[in-house]
């Protein structure tokens, strides 16, 4: 092959043509033969320089662009310009090149010098783009939310818009694609996204609305949505409006629903002690002199009696009916709230001076009027305190305080009656630090003691621990029952002392019981508070030798009620320890399912309200049902109190509870029928014969 140029071109030009990246050759336009082929060539095609020596331009072209060659070669019609070609390599491969010919003189003769440009990497990179699109396209189609772009140098017109956001409007997407949104919503609706968007425009960030709009099926629909301005090119003013939504609809009845729960008593449908705490502030801010409000905690008189001889179906009775006469009484600014328990509360607009007491004097009266616990005639007085905002009180803490001393003062003064605050009342108060002062002494000389109130597997019936419960002999009055010492001793501090007593004399006790019994504890919210409370925990545990894994701690959801970061991690580090943690009186409270989510319990206890109520209630029945599947979802242990017949033992047994708790099954007992009942169990024949008379 002759090489050598018609100007005699240097050896760096020569170097140059045969060294450059891009692929090139010179070919005679009549034979078509290679005249001269760069290493580039060689390289790209696979053939040798000898090959190409013999080679016409026809050989590198498969059949079917042979024609095309010849015609242009004959036209000159690639000639400075780019023209698209099929090539062949050696092994027979094709792909796509780019060619760029020009007409030059070498070895004095005419010619054309040809450079390749190899468009398979294009191509490749083409194709991925074009598969990246498609993929793209496809995923913002299949997004289970709403995404959508609209061109504002358009009028707003939709020019991306996914299926999901033609599910939430109830149109198909093809048919907004270019429309506004006034060809789609209502002028008012059309006026809120209009007003939507400018405030994304003037933004630098993400926009966040969340308004209820009608689809076309006229449901409404709550959408969330997020908008944000698409930045521009360089020197261009933006026109994209990026949209993403969301129906929140289901997610936001939920809310609704849970956030009724949270702030609602489960038994009346009253507001409960959440409610009220919230409500109460508030009201007490905005009383004044000329506007006055009065707080009346009232509390139902001997309703433990009741509940006691009549059962907690009938308690649970009386307390709906009492709320019912709340409510008639009440005028409709007024709040009506359940605290817990037996205990009410009542925030009344004070229209005229004297409506507090003509409201606690026509109380009275109306439940003088017997109440029918079915078919059961129940007579019921209640005492009530009443204090005045801003006369007795100028915030809540103060307002609340001196209700609660004037209903002591009703209860004092023989129950069935009404108290408005009084100074004097403080001297209750030191009578209730007499009391603190007992409690101390009472610490001190040993006056406490646990008893022991057995918890039943339903698996095999057996014992699967005891709950301990404390009890006070006092000297003088003998055996006090927790609720007349506990509340005084929570206000006062004192349930931290007690509280430690109480642990390490249940852990003392429990560990000399075979090892697979658990021993339960209640842990009060004040002594929960305290600092002190993990390492008094992890200090008893190793001084009575007891596994943390037989101690299970109950809690009540007031615990989470406030400092709610500060008691998760308490009760996370209680449970690394190995100590099983318990949600006592589940139901009852504030906020139960918010706080499974948030912790994970060992053990759920059904509160004795729900299984006393669940063979006349449906609801409760639900409730009681509802509990297991709750449990089985967080895989935790299911525990229902306060059994009390073979009916309710039964019916729990048939839902699928765990374990068992109540006078059923056994009474609170001093640590000796404890252990004789544990014996019972391990020993069963022998604790048979000692109970057989001896014979001489």
């Amino acid at each position: 092959m002759n090489s050598v140029w018609p100007d005699a071109p240097n050896d760096d030009f020569r170097s140059l043509f045969k060294t450059h990246p891009s692929p090139m050759w010179v070919y005679d336009p009549k034979t078509l033969k290679f005249l001269i082929v760069n290493d580039a060539a060689r390289d790209l095609y696979g053939y040798s320089h000898a090959a190409f020596s013999v080679m016409t331009v026809l050989d590198i072209r498969p059949a079917e662009e042979r024609e095309r060659m010849l015609e242009a070669v004959h036209q000159r019609t690639d000639m400075e310009t780019a023209q698209r070609w099929t090539h062949l390599k050696v092994d027979g491969q094709t792909f796509e090149v780019l060619t760029y010919g020009r007409e030059i003189y070498f070895d004095g003769k005419a010619a054309i010098l040809a450079i390749v440009q190899d468009r398979t990497e294009v191509n490749a990179a083409r194709r991925q783009v074009d598969a990246t699109q498609s993929l793209l396209d496809s995923i913002v189609d299949n997004l289970p939310v709403g995404v959508f772009v609209k061109d504002m140098a358009k009028g707003g017109r939709y020019i991306l818009f996914n299926e999901a956001c033609g599910g939430i409007v109830g149109l198909r997407a093809k048919d907004v694609i270019g429309r506004p949104d006034e060809a789609i919503f209502s002028d008012e609706q059309t006026a809120i996204l209009r007003e939507q968007d400018r405030l994304a425009f003037d933004a630098a960030t993400t926009v966040g609305f969340e308004e209820t709009i009608h689809a076309r099926d006229g449901v409404p629909r709550i959408v969330k949505t997020a908008k944000r301005i698409l930045p521009a090119p360089k020197g261009q003013a933006p026109r994209y409006l990026l949209g993403i939504s969301q129906d929140v609809t289901e997610e936001r009845n939920v809310e609704a629903k849970l956030a009724h729960l949270a702030m609602h008593d489960s038994l009346t449908g009253l507001p409960n002690r959440a409610f009220f705490s919230e409500s109460i502030v508030k009201q007490v801010a905005a009383a004044t002199p000329e506007k006055p409000i009065a707080l009346l905690y009232i509390d139902v008189d001997h309703f433990k009696d009741i509940n006691d001889s009549k059962g907690h179906a009938a308690g649970d009775m009386l307390l709906r009916q009492v709320a019912q006469r709340l409510l008639q009484l009440a005028e409709k600014n007024d709040l009506v709230a359940r605290l817990g328990g037996d205990e009410f509360a009542l925030v009344l607009k004070m229209t005229d001076a004297g409506r507090a007491q003509r409201f606690a004097d026509l109380l009275l009266l109306s439940l003088s009027v017997p109440f029918d616990l079915d078919g059961v005639r129940e007579h019921v007085t209640c005492s009530i305190g009443i204090a005045m905002a801003p006369e007795h009180g100028g915030d809540a803490d103060v307002l609340m305080r001196d209700a609660d001393l004037a209903l002591y003062a009703a209860k004092g003064s023989g129950r069935s009656t009404y108290r408005f605050y009084q100074t004097d009342m403080r001297l209750e108060a030191e009578r209730r630090y007499q009391l603190t002062l007992e409690l101390r002494e009472a610490l001190q000389k040993n006056e406490f003691e646990l008893y022991y109130q057995p918890i039943i597997r339903l698996d095999n019936d057996g014992l699967s621990g005891f709950e301990a419960l404390i009890r006070w002999h006092h000297p003088t009055r003998g055996l006090i029952a927790p609720a007349e010492f506990i509340p005084v001793a929570e206000e006062t501090g004192m349930i931290v002392p007690i509280g430690d007593w109480v642990l390490r004399e249940a852990c003392r006790t429990a560990r000399q019981w075979p090892g697979d019994l658990k021993i339960a504890i209640n842990l009060s919210v004040y002594q929960f508070r305290h600092a002190s409370l993990l390492a008094t925990v992890v200090s008893v545990l190793d001084e009575t030798g007891l596994l943390p894994e037989r101690l299970e701690i109950e809690v009540t959801e007031s615990v989470l009620l406030s400092e709610v970061e500060q008691s998760l991690s308490l009760l996370r580090a209680l449970k690394e320890l190995g100590i099983r943690i318990a949600i006592d009186d589940f139901g009852t409270g504030y906020s139960s399912l918010s706080y499974l989510r948030s912790f994970s319990f060992d053990k759920i206890k059904l509160d004795r309200s729900f299984v006393a109520g669940m063979e006349t209630d449906p609801g409760n029945l639900a409730i009681v049902r509802a509990v297991v599947g709750i449990a089985s979802g967080f895989n935790a242990v299911t525990l229902a109190e306060g059994i009390e017949t073979e009916e309710q033992l039964a019916k729990l047994r048939a839902e699928g509870y765990s374990e068992v708790q109540g006078f059923l099954l056994g009474r609170p007992m001093p640590r000796e029928e404890a252990e004789a009942r544990i014996f019972s169990e391990i020993y069963p024949a022998k604790a048979l014969r000692a109970r057989k008379p001896a014979h001489g």
